[in-house]
This record gives structure tokens, C-alpha cells and sequence, in this order.
């Protein structure tokens, strides 16, 4: 193999990012709204018909009546949605994992499963899907932590360069 291959897996697969309580703490927000999509995609996997007669049931409560129409769109959709969607909740949930212990491919993991999991409905259901909290949200999660991720890595090679410095 080599070496500049080796080096760039090892540089890849290192503990690179040195996390702080507040960094923590935005990725346990992130690994929980991703283990609520990663349950609910799984749920519909399973349960997709019994959601469909309760929504078209008389049992369905008026007040939801408004909703009514636009559940039956999303649950109406094709099961692969929800296989791919439920598999990038746990790209997601794994990612997270790696971001927490200091891992930098955690974050391609979380960056990858979430452009999968934002795309995904729309690709199945049209521009229907698309909504701009959703992107807003995911954008502010992400420039956080490639912002995190970009600083801490300047900071520890400047550690570097004078630790190198100091030494000579």
C-alpha cells in the first residue's frame, strides 16, 4: 500500500477533534432528532398500512383534519423512502457516536446521512417535501461543526509548528 495512502487513513480514522461540553451537547441534540427519523422511518417500514386506515378511519380526530391530506401524501409514499431514510438515520446515529468520542469521520458520516436524508423525500415525493426549517437547521448543525472541526485543527497544528519551534 502506499504510504501517502496509509497516512491519509490514519489521518482519517484519528482522534482529531478535542470536543468541548458545549460541542457534546449539540451532538447529543443531533443524535436524538436522528434516533425520532431513524424510529420513525422504521415504524413506517413496518406499520405503513395501519397508519393509512387510521388516517382515512372516521376515528381520525377533526381537529387534524387539515393534515389529513398531506399525511396521506407522505404515507402513501414508496417503502424504499423509508428503507433509505431509516438507513441514514443510522449513518446519522453512528456518526454522531464518532463526533462525540472526537472522531473527524464522524463528521463526514452526519454530513453524508443528512444530504441523504434531506433529498430523499424529495426525490420520492417532488418539491412537495422540501421544507426551509428542516435546511436551515441542518445548515446551522453543519457549519457548526466543520467551524469547530476547521479551528480546532488550526489550533493544534499551530500547537505543533510551536512546539516544533521550541524545540529546535
Amino acid at each position: 500500500m502506499d504510504l501517502r495512502l496509509k497516512r491519509t487513513i490514519i489521518r482519517i480514522f484519528d482522534k482529531s477533534i478535542k470536543t468541548s461540553v458545549f460541542f457534546r451537547l449539540m451532538v447529543v441534540v443531533s443524535a436524538l432528532v436522528g434516533l425520532f427519523f431513524t424510529l420513525f422511518n422504521g415504524s413506517m417500514l413496518f406499520y405503513k398500512t395501519h397508519l393509512t386506515e387510521f388516517i382515512t378511519s372516521t376515528s381520525f380526530p377533526e381537529t387534524l383534519y387539515f393534515y389529513k391530506e398531506n399525511l396521506l401524501f407522505f404515507v402513501t409514499a414508496n417503502r424504499m423512502m423509508y428503507l433509505i431514510c431509516f438507513l441514514s438515520g443510522l449513518a446519522i446515529l453512528y456518526g454522531c457516536h464518532l463526533l462525540f468520542r472526537g472522531y473527524k469521520l464522524g463528521l463526514f458520516f452526519y454530513t453524508l446521512a443528512k444530504v441523504f436524508q434531506f433529498l430523499t423525500p424529495i426525490f420520492f415525493l417532488g418539491y412537495r417535501m422540501f421544507a426551509i426549517g428542516d435546511l436551515m437547521l441542518i445548515l446551522l448543525f453543519l457549519v457548526y461543526y466543520y467551524y469547530y472541526a476547521f479551528t480546532h485543527n488550526i489550533e493544534k497544528q499551530h500547537r505543533k509548528y510551536n512546539t516544533i519551534k521550541i524545540e529546535e
